[in-house]
């Protein structure tokens, strides 16, 4: 005889759909229990890390910092015409350490105002290259957005799988910026070249982060040109007064791969050039410490002791411990008469990275260093005036864009005499100017990364990139090619900080 089952009971029912429903998200892949997971800060932004910062990638809708306000916004309304223009666009992302936390590692050089000045940069290229009346074509329209690493690029990992796969699905096809040459940097560098998504960085010196066959490039000078610029500028001071003794004072620290490849560089480049130092180790320090000033102001007071005085020091560290090592050599009490050269990380000096702004030296060292011996100069990526050197009267770029620079209400000119914004808008006008190469001469084939790559490595072969810092070509490991640099002097004067002096080649 057939007996029916039994109803479940109301329990039993919701069990049962429970059930059915964990089952579903576990073969769909979705699954949570609680917190678990990160926080969602706004679309494509997550909170990561122990410091819990926003970490990801936005179209402008999201800000990262209230410095970025302004910059956003306006990336935001130029997305959002490209969106409705109805023409082809791709999308490039400009990444930077854009969040900062208490209590977090140093972000060493990398302050506030520098990030906003170089992501400004990144937007005016945007505006130009999508301007038809520029002569950089019309189409694919570029789409600007802005990647977050985290402080210290420490969240390198899931930003670059987020944007690996914004590669496939979101017309991603490059990446620029990237900030310093810390080990975080190289990490995320080895992880996109392995994803094959070409990158152009704006700011980075370091030697180990080029490769054969190139998938990251990048229009700032790494560190080889720069020391051999160093070194034959000092065996020149040398050769004319065989006195000038020069020391070298570098920073030791081990995870700085900027550091220490200005240090190797520097002493490859004075053999080559028979440049004579004061002591075959020179003057070692490790930053990042309690004690940092309490040995650069140990090293001050051996390359300032009056019995034998060192005319010159080569600085092979950041500019956060040359600002340092300045408060030390103009300390009370201490007189020395010295030519200070360093490396492109020197425009930190007048940087606090631990500011909401820009902070200069404080006010006493700089009074102090304008009445001493104390001359400091540093190869620079670019300088205004450099570029009117470098390009004849009707033809300078730099004018076009101080006065995009100025429509904008971004600043003064001021602003732009660290370069800074000058070489993000650099970085992104290579990776647009390879996509419309991409698109070919009807401006109609499909772009990704790899067609954008492809034209990357033409860059310079049959004719050069006008930039802001020069004309860019690059060679087979995606360096600048013949590119000169701006020797920059540092200046305590309140009318200018970063002072031309010359343009100069490796």
């Amino acid at each position: 005889m057939y007996v029916p089952p039994r109803p479940p009971s109301r329990r039993g029912l919701w069990a049962a759909v429970t059930l059915a429903v964990v089952a579903c998200l576990v073969l769909a892949g979705v699954w949570w229990l609680g917190d678990d997971g990160p926080e969602r800060c706004a679309e494509g932004v997550w909170k990561r890390g122990p410091g819990q910062e926003c970490v990801g990638v936005t179209d402008g809708s999201y800000v990262f910092s209230p410095e970025l306000k302004k910059v956003s916004e306006k990336i935001r309304a130029e997305n959002r015409r490209v969106e409705k223009s109805g023409d082809p666009w791709v999308a490039v992302a400009y990444t930077e350490p854009m969040t900062r936390r208490e209590g977090g590692p140093r972000a060493n050089d990398r302050g506030p105002e520098v990030v906003r000045q170089a992501i400004e940069g990144a937007y005016l290229a945007q505006r130009e290259l999508n301007d038809p009346d520029s002569g950089h074509g019309r189409t694919p329209q570029i789409k600007l957005l802005l990647a977050n690493s985290g402080q210290g690029g420490e969240q390198w990992k899931p930003l670059v799988e987020q944007l690996t796969t914004m590669s496939g699905d979101e017309r991603l096809v490059g990446v620029a910026g990237f900030g310093q040459s810390l080990e975080t940097t190289k990490s995320a560098v080895d992880a996109l070249r392995k994803a094959e998504i070409p990158m152009v960085g704006a700011t980075v010196a370091a030697d180990r982060l080029s490769a054969e066959k190139p998938v990251f490039f990048r229009v700032s000078s790494p560190n080889r040109d720069q020391t051999a610029i160093a070194a034959k500028y000092l065996k020149g001071r040398q050769d004319a007064d065989p006195r000038f003794r020069v020391e070298v004072v570098k920073d030791i620290k081990h995870d700085d791969s900027y550091n220490e490849s200005l240090d190797q560089d520097f002493d490859r480049a004075r053999r080559a050039h028979g440049l004579k130092l004061e002591t075959a180790e020179g003057q070692s320090f490790v930053s990042g410490s309690s004690s940092t000033a309490t040995a650069l102001a140990a090293i001050a007071d051996t390359v300032c002791r009056p019995e034998r005085p060192v005319k010159a020091v080569y600085f092979a560290g950041r500019g956060r411990e040359l600002k340092l090592f300045l408060q030390a050599l103009t300390a009370p009490g201490r007189s020395c008469e010295l030519t200070v050269v360093s490396g492109s990380s020197a425009v930190g000096v007048f940087f606090d990275p631990q500011a909401k702004g820009s902070l200069a030296v404080a006010g006493d060292v700089l009074t102090r260093w304008k009445h001493s011996g104390i001359k400091v100069l540093y190869t620079a990526y670019a300088h205004p005036d450099a570029t009117a050197k470098l390009y004849p009267r009707d033809g300078n770029p730099f004018r076009a864009f101080r006065d995009a620079y100025h429509d904008a209400r971004f600043g003064g000119d001021q602003e732009l005499q660290n370069g800074q914004a000058m070489m993000g808008h650099d970085a992104v006008l290579c990776l647009g100017k390879a996509s419309r190469l991409a698109a070919g001469p009807q401006g109609e084939a499909a772009v990704d990364a790899a067609g954008v790559r492809n034209m990357l490595l033409q860059v310079g072969k049959r004719s050069e990139l006008p930039g802001l810092s020069g004309r860019i070509a690059f060679d087979e490991q995606g360096n600048p090619k013949r590119k000169p640099m701006a020797l920059v002097e540092l200046s305590p004067a309140e009318s200018g900080h970063y002072v031309y002096r010359g343009t100069v080649s490796p």
